[in-house]
């Protein structure tokens, strides 16, 4: 006698058994990580990016407060987190934008502000 598996049932029984590996993990890192888990699985934005667009929206008095010199938690403390676009191990590049599409773009080196530019801002 042959023993036939039925394909479907296969891949539910593997789909569940993924699921308390996972589940497993995440009690054991914290519940944050089964949270982060399942927003990437299931979210179609990146998390950074909808983060973005909760913060607050920011002017051309915020880009004005901005210095050259200035800590990456400094430029933080007026801006919020941003999205880092572009990095090494010493020259960082952030962007802030706000839903109108305007923007902050920040140059870091040594997590000190070496340029900045804007685009749109009022």
């Amino acid at each position: 006698m042959v023993n036939k598996t039925n394909p479907q049932q296969s891949n539910n029984t593997l789909v569940r058994s993924l699921m308390k590996i996972v589940f497993s993990v995440g009690i054991m890192l914290g519940s944050g990580f089964v949270y982060g888990l399942v927003q990437s699985t299931f979210n179609s934005k990146p998390l950074e990016q909808s983060t973005q667009s909760e913060l607050r929206r920011f002017g051309r008095a915020e880009y004005e407060q901005l210095r050259t010199g200035m800590s990456l938690t400094d430029v933080r403390s007026i801006l919020y987190r941003g999205i880092e676009v572009s990095g090494s191990a010493t020259i960082a590049t952030f962007v802030w934008e706000n839903p109108d599409g305007s923007k902050i773009i920040a140059t870091f080196e040594h997590d000190k502000l070496k340029s900045k530019e804007q685009s749109g801002l009022k």
